[in-house]
C-alpha cells in the first residue's frame, strides 16, 4: 500500500498551482490598496475583496491538509481514514475557492456600481445581480454537504450507504446551471463596459483602455467554462481523491482570475505614477471634448509655456481616479481641461 501510495501524486502540482495563483491574487491586492489608500478612495468594495482574498487562502491552506492526507493519490491506495479525510478536506477546499469566487464578483459589481449615478436603473440590475450570485452559489455549496441531508457522513465517506442520499445527477445537473450563470456574469460584467464607455465623448484610445481594463473579466469567464465542462468528471468517478483534482484546480484558477483582473484597474494611478518618473517630458491629461463635440478650448494642447505644464501637473494627480475609478458620490463624470497660451 505504501509503495502504491508513494508513486502516484498530483498534489503536488494541485498545490503549486494554487499557492503560485494566491501569491499573484496577494501581490496584487496590495498593490490595489496602496493604490486607493494613496488616492484616498479606499472603499466597500476594497474591504470585500478583501474579504475574497481571505477566503482564497483559507481554502489554500486548507488544501495542503487534503493534500496531506491522500488527496491527488489513488484512492484505493489510502487508509481508510485518510480516505475520508482527505474528501473531507476537499470538500472544504472546494467551498471556500467557490465563496472566494463569488465574494470577488460581488466586489467588482459594487466598484462598477459606484461608476453610475444614484438614479441610473443600471445601479438595480448590478444589486440583483449581486444578489444572485450569493443565492445561486450559496445553494451549490449547500447540495454539496447536505445531498444526503443531516446525515453528512456518506458525503465524505463512500463505504457508507447513501440510502437517503440525492441522486448524483441532481448536484451535477445544477452544478451545470451555476457554472452557466457565473460564465453569462463574466461576460456581462466584461462587455457592459464596453457598451458604457464607447458612447462617452472620449479619445479613440481612452475608450480603448477603459474597455481592457474593465473588460479583463473575459478570463474569468474562460475559467468558469473550462470548470463547468470539469464536472462531468466526478460523474462516474471511481476515484475520486485524483479524479476531482483537475476540477478542484480550476475552481482556484476562476477564483484567482476574478480578483487579479478586478483589481487590475484599481492599479492605473500606479501606472501614471511610474510612467511620470520614467517620462522626460510633461505629462498632459486627456483631451475631453464638451457637449458640442469640439475641443474645449481649439487651442494647442501640447503647448510647452508655465501655465500649461501647471494645469497639467494640477489635473495629472487625479485624472486616474477621474477616468477610472470614479467619483463615488456622482458617478461617472466629464473632466474639461483648459490649456492656457501666451500669445
Amino acid at each position: 500500500m505504501t509503495t502504491a501510495y508513494d508513486a502516484y501524486d498530483i498534489g503536488s502540482g494541485l498545490l503549486a498551482t494554487i499557492w503560485t495563483l494566491t501569491t499573484l491574487s496577494i501581490v496584487t491586492m496590495a498593490l490595489r490598496i496602496y493604490a486607493k489608500i494613496k488616492i484616498n478612495k479606499f472603499s466597500a468594495d476594497d474591504i470585500i475583496m478583501l474579504g475574497s482574498l481571505a477566503l482564497l487562502i483559507a481554502g489554500s491552506g486548507i488544501a495542503n491538509v487534503s493534500v496531506a492526507y491522500g488527496l491527488g493519490h489513488h484512492y484505493s491506495s489510502l487508509a481508510h481514514a485518510r480516505e475520508v479525510k482527505a474528501v473531507l478536506y476537499y470538500c472544504v477546499t472546494q467551498t471556500l475557492g467557490i465563496s472566494a469566487c463569488t465574494v470577488g464578483r460581488i466586489a467588482f459589481i459594487v466598484y462598477l456600481v459606484r461608476l453610475f449615478p444614484s438614479s441610473s436603473p443600471v445601479r438595480l440590475v448590478f444589486w440583483l445581480l449581486v444578489v444572485a450570485q450569493g443565492v445561486i452559489n450559496v445553494v451549490s455549496i449547500l447540495l454539496l454537504f447536505l445531498q444526503c441531508g443531516a446525515d453528512v457522513a456518506p458525503v465524505f465517506d463512500y463505504t457508507l450507504p447513501e440510502t437517503n442520499c440525492m441522486a448524483l445527477s441532481v448536484q451535477i445537473n445544477y452544478g451545470y446551471f451555476q457554472g452557466a450563470f457565473n460564465s453569462a456574469t463574466d461576460l456581462f460584467l466584461a462587455v457592459f463596459p464596453t457598451y458604457t464607455f464607447w458612447g462617452l465623448q472620449l479619445r479613440f484610445r481612452i475608450k480603448v483602455a477603459l474597455v481592457c481594463l474593465l473588460g479583463l473579466g473575459i478570463f474569468a469567464m474562460v475559467a468558469s467554462i473550462v470548470k463547468t465542462v470539469e464536472l462531468s468528471t466526478i460523474a462516474n468517478t471511481t476515484d475520486p481523491t485524483v479524479d476531482q483534482v483537475t476540477l478542484l484546480r480550476w475552481v482556484y484558477i476562476e477564483s484567482a482570475i476574478v480578483i487579479i483582473t478586478s483589481s487590475i484597474p484599481c492599479l492605473r494611478p500606479l501606472f501614471v505614477a511610474m510612467s511620470k518618473n520614467f517620462s522626460s517630458s510633461p505629462k498632459h491629461t486627456y483631451e475631453l471634448t464638451n457637449r458640442y463635440g469640439n475641443a474645449s478650448s481649439g487651442l494647442a494642447s501640447h503647448s510647452r509655456n508655465k501655465y500649461s505644464r501647471q494645469t497639467s501637473q494640477m489635473h495629472d494627480e487625479d485624472e486616474s481616479t477621474r477616468q477610472i475609478l470614479g467619483d463615488a458620490q456622482w458617478g461617472i463624470t466629464k473632466q474639461i481641461d483648459v490649456t492656457i497660451r501666451n500669445e
